[in-house]
């Protein structure tokens, strides 16, 4: 095999396409919310007909996302093995815009916003709203905030961030043991897809004990994708990165979500186009990473902007007892709106707070 082409040999410069990649999945989760704020209409998502009515934008764009996150994570920690390192790595990242996030809109934006007085606003209770800043919850509304619109939550998307530090921690778990034996991923890799398999087609009841089964599926599922990052990055060296086999993938994603479960044949498939595109160097990508890496702004910023917009220009047509305008307009808008606000946020505020790594 020419180690020019392995993905091990692609991986270790800096010159690849994965901002862009994670940029244009967070636009991906746009998309979707557009279509689900506006018009409530997800079944017209242009990728809920491309897998064959199995999932939808923002779902595959999670995927991707922890599909390159696995990859990368291990990898830093892998390289460092120094567990206080890795930890304040991660909390930088990931912490200090969701902080900043929900605490202007419990206190600065919610208040603004609210059909109550500012005294019955705070009567309310904010405590749920602010668990997540410990990723300790998954509510996302506010007291009488955009209760006029389709969905009254002011942030559909930070659902997935417990999920993703959660995978953090299993890397902590996993080198000591993938070092020594790193086929051992396969045992965790079947888990995962036990774990989403039975809570998807097997277990019919709504919690399992104490839990919410949509948290279990969500953990089985998500947790398999990135494992599916650390098992390529684990064989990096003995998988080839060639056009024809990115080809082969595409045939299998596309035919396997006709015949099986999307989630099952997007870690199958998926993780190597996802790797065989990131890992590929464009000079798009090079002017982009010279812009900024906005897409984690873009992330947690887009859905408020995307309420927003529906809240200053949304109409209530006859028949309709909630705010609609055209998916498409609202995504323009919100683009115009957000780009702007993730530039800042990259390169005055994750940026700056990076530096403390």
């Amino acid at each position: 095999m020419n180690d020019k082409y392995t993905l091990g040999a692609l991986s270790q410069g800096r010159n690849n396409n994965l901002n862009l990649v994670r940029l244009v999945a967070s636009f991906m989760v746009m998309y979707m919310h557009s279509l689900a704020l506006s018009i409530a209409a997800q079944q017209k998502d242009i990728m809920y007909t491309l897998t064959f009515h199995k999932a939808l934008s923002g779902q595959v764009a999670v995927d991707i996302f922890f599909i390159i996150s696995g990859f990368l994570i291990y990898q830093s920690y892998d390289r460092s093995r120094n567990i206080w390192k890795f930890l304040k790595a991660r909390f930088l990242r990931i912490w200090p815009l969701l902080a900043l996030f929900i605490l202007s809109t419990a206190f600065i934006i919610g208040p603004m916003l609210t059909t109550l007085s500012r005294e019955e606003y705070f009567a309310a209770g904010l405590k749920d709203y602010l668990l997540n800043l410990v990723f300790a919850s998954s509510y996302t509304r506010l007291p009488e905030v955009f209760f006029t619109h389709i969905e009254f939550s002011v942030n559909g998307s930070i659902w997935t961030l417990r999920y993703e530090v959660i995978c953090y921690l299993l890397v902590l778990f996993f080198l000591p043991i993938f070092s020594r034996k790193k086929n051992l991923v396969g045992v965790f890799l079947a888990a995962s897809a036990a774990v989403y398999l039975y809570f998807t087609y097997v277990f019919v009841g709504d919690h399992f004990y104490m839990l919410p089964t949509s948290i279990l599926v969500n953990l089985g599922r998500l947790t398999m994708q990135f494992e599916m990052g650390i098992l390529f990055y684990l064989n990096r060296n003995e998988i080839p990165m060639k056009f024809k086999y990115f080809l082969i993938a595409v045939v299998g994603l596309i035919a396997g979500s006709y015949f099986f479960d999307y989630e099952i044949v997007f870690a199958i498939f998926g993780t190597y186009i996802v790797l065989y595109i990131g890992f590929s160097d464009w000079k798009i990508s090079r002017w982009y990473d010279k812009v900024g890496d906005l897409s984690y702004g873009v992330y947690v910023l887009s859905f408020l902007v995307q309420q927003l917009v529906i809240e200053w220009i949304g109409v209530s047509p006859d028949g309709y007892a909630y705010l609609r305008m055209d998916p498409y307009v609202n995504l323009a808008i919100s683009t115009v709106i957000v780009l702007p606000l993730a530039y800042i946020s990259w390169h005055c505020f994750e940026k700056q707070l990076l530096k403390l790594k």
